[in-house]
């Protein structure tokens, strides 16, 4: 029996809400059988999609942010070589099993209230969960926003990319435990949007096999953990790159991105073959989801359906396979039109 029902929905992660209840109440309506838990970076800037994950970095000293704004690797500092040492000191530690060295990791504090409340309010919230979803910023998203003392891409230093990469594993390792003690199946997503990024001539020295190593030491250390593993890229990339991954969801924009996703459709067949599912984002985080409705998204994914049926691929297996989401985040949108959002999501589940 697979893991995931038919029919059912989540969401990116990302709400406007400024209290934790009023974001939960709106993810208990939308996705009560798979509900994520709420990041809310309108109301506290810990949770923002660069700095989250980094917050250790940030403790340890290894990484600098006024504001939280535009963190530096500051490697021209006196001492910062002993920060980074001390570091890996603790990651080692951590990955060997030192319940210890969980210390300066723990998710706790204002960056992760969303996570707190989704887990003390579980029971409350959510009675009909079947399974749990969570999420990790990705490692080149992240990689190329945070830069080094010369104000270049961390992402492109050896070193740095190593530290950012081992310190997303353990925040992500210790998501996924934290989430398990639910006692439902875990989902997480791995949020990497910027892997359109890959081949295009303003980018030519990043690689693709630099690029999926970064992803897929985090995808095996979340496999090894027991919980499913998707990756979210909400724009349009070679989705060859996901396909050769070892996933278990792939999350894209359905709404926007769809017609790069059909000419891949050789590509799609095999991962439906050989039991991926994909999380289809076509509720739009946008204005446009105002002349939507769950009738004519429903008739936008028929006609998807047909499209790539005569492209190939096996739609009845394709149906059994999905699992509904917004295209993207609602952190950035005005709460009304977060909140019609996942209205549509709810209403495209009851109709499909």
């Amino acid at each position: 029996m697979s893991w995931l029902k038919p029919c059912r929905a989540t969401g990116i992660g990302s709400l406007p809400h400024q209290s934790e209840p009023e974001a939960l109440a709106v993810i208990a309506k939308a996705m009560p059988h798979w509900p994520h838990w709420p990041q809310l970076p309108g109301k506290m800037p810990e949770q923002g999609f660069v700095v989250q994950y980094v917050q250790p970095l940030l403790s340890l000293g290894v990484l600098k942010a006024a504001a939280l704004k535009d963190p530096v690797f500051p490697r021209l500092e006196d001492g910062w070589e002993e920060k980074a040492a001390e570091f890996y000191e603790r990651y080692l530690a951590f990955m060997n099993g030192d319940s210890g060295a969980e210390q300066v990791f723990a998710l706790a504090g204002e960056a992760f209230a969303g996570l707190d409340a989704f887990i003390k309010n579980f029971a409350y919230y959510f009675p009909q969960a079947e399974g749990v979803k969570g999420h990790v910023s990705g490692p080149l998203t992240v990689g190329l926003q945070i830069k080094d003392e010369r104000g270049r891409a961390c992402f492109y230093d050896d070193t740095l990319r190593e530290i950012l990469v081992r310190c997303l594993i353990v925040e992500a390792v210790l998501e996924a435990r934290k989430l398990k003690t639910l006692g439902l199946p875990v989902l997480i997503f791995i949020d990497d949007p910027v892997l359109f990024l890959i081949g295009t001539s303003t980018h030519i020295t990043l690689t693709r096999e630099v690029a999926t190593d970064a992803l897929n030491t985090i995808i095996r250390a979340l496999k090894a953990e027991g919980v499913k593993v998707g990756v979210h890229a909400c724009a349009g990339i070679d989705w060859s790159i996901l396909f050769d991954l070892p996933l278990d969801v792939i999350s894209f924009d359905a709404y926007h991105y769809f017609t790069g996703m059909a000419l891949k459709a050789q590509g799609l067949a095999g991962f439906l073959a050989q039991g991926g599912k994909l999380a289809w984002g076509l509720i739009p985080t946008s204005e446009e989801a105002w002349q939507e409705t769950p009738a004519s998204i429903q008739e936008r994914f028929e006609e998807q359906c047909r499209e790539l049926a005569g492209r190939g691929v096996d739609v009845a297996l394709l149906r059994q396979n999905i699992i509904w989401t917004p295209s993207c985040g609602t952190g950035a949108l005005p709460i009304d039109l977060a909140e019609h959002i996942y209205g549509l999501l709810a209403g495209v589940v009851a109709k499909v």
